[in-house]
């Protein structure tokens, strides 16, 4: 720990196996380690708290670490905006819990923190590998290298399926060839089907899948409001499984995003929907909506028609009543971020101040 900058130190103090991790790929010169303790640093000058909680959750996986910065990015973003943020471990309330509790001036949210890249075949392949790992007899870290077509996510049904098969074979036919393999000289590398598993020793009492490599994942333009889409949709459905004061908070979902090509109408189009010259009057549900308190901002986002604009189709918002669980989207990319409100959420979590909540 003595090489480790004292914020990002202090926050990996209750979680040996990560550190251990993480000091096995990046040396102490590395920029991963500055970045690191800016994020922290920033973070605990601003009073979040949780930030020990939330990598203690973590425990040996790395890409939970990853989905750990992430809500620290997602933090960062909304107490730059005056929130105040309480990162929420696991265990906050049985089943689902939601990442953060979020506080400002008028009442108190819930924020549930996704990645534009997560993708169902990277976790089985994790999982699986983990699983398998979790024993004395196993103590190795195996790293994987994934070729592109296993890293671009999709969310077409066919599409998922046929991946998710593809992934689960991939780690039954690694579990199925391990025993086989010579691993008395280590490094041993197994391939298959595109993937690349580099078997290294752990260094711990236990194995576990180390480092994920991928090819740069370049998300086509058109895919970037369908997997919006999809990840709203899927977060929506979490708060399904809440009940009592729970469900009079706020839910907004944050997703950090690395693709530099994700701009703020492909958000508007996925959530709200397209925009063009208007011809028709706008719908029934958003005059009421006009009529609870969003006039303004309707007008604003041309969804009521101003300047001989408005919406022809319609985003999820609109379109999927799940969504009605959803008081609002943020989306990071690097330095911007957009916030999008939804006027058409149930009516104990429809706020319209949220139209000003995020500049």
């Amino acid at each position: 720990m003595s090489t480790i900058p004292s914020n990002i130190g202090w926050a990996l103090s209750g979680n040996a196996d990560i550190t251990r991790i993480l000091q096995a790929k990046y040396p102490p010169s590395h920029g991963y380690w500055t970045y690191l303790e800016d994020l922290v640093s920033n973070l605990r000058n601003a009073n979040v708290t949780g930030i020990q909680e939330k990598i203690s959750d973590v425990n040996n996986n790395l890409r939970k670490f990853r989905a750990a910065i992430s809500e620290f990015e997602i933090a960062k973003v909304l107490v730059a905006n005056g929130k105040q943020v309480q990162l929420l471990p696991d265990s906050f309330m049985p089943g689902k819990s939601p990442d953060m509790l979020l506080k400002d001036s008028s009442k108190e949210y819930y924020v549930e923190v996704t990645q534009l890249s997560d993708d169902e075949a990277v976790t089985i392949i994790l999982d699986g590998l983990r699983a398998f790992l979790d024993d004395p007899s196993k103590a190795y870290r195996v790293d994987v290298t994934l070729p592109e077509d296993l890293t671009l996510p999709v969310v077409n049904y066919r599409e998922r399926q046929i991946k998710e098969d593809r992934a689960n074979k991939i780690v039954a036919e690694f579990k199925s060839a391990f025993p086989r393999l010579n691993l008395a000289n280590l490094p041993v590398t197994y391939r298959s089907d595109g993937v690349e598993f580099k078997i290294v020793q752990s260094g711990m009492t236990k194995g576990y899948p180390g480092f994920i490599d991928t090819s740069v994942i370049v998300v086509p333009s058109h895919k970037y409001v369908e997997r919006i889409r999809y990840l709203v949709t899927k977060k929506a459905e979490k708060r399904l499984d809440w009940t009592g004061d729970h469900l009079k908070k706020p839910y907004l979902v944050a997703i950090d995003c690395e693709q530099v090509f994700l701009f703020e109408e492909d958000c508007y189009q996925a959530l709200l929907g397209s925009r063009t010259t208007y011809h028709d009057e706008p719908l029934v549900l958003v005059n009421q909506a006009a009529g609870k308190g969003w006039k303004d901002y309707l007008v604003n986002v041309h969804f009521i028609p101003a300047d001989r604009t408005m919406f022809t189709s319609y985003g999820i918002y609109l379109t999927r009543s799940i969504c009605q669980n959803v008081s609002g989207v943020l989306v990071r990319r690097d330095r911007h971020h957009w916030f999008i409100p939804n006027p058409f959420a149930y009516d104990e979590i429809n706020d319209p101040s949220l139209a000003d909540f995020i500049r």
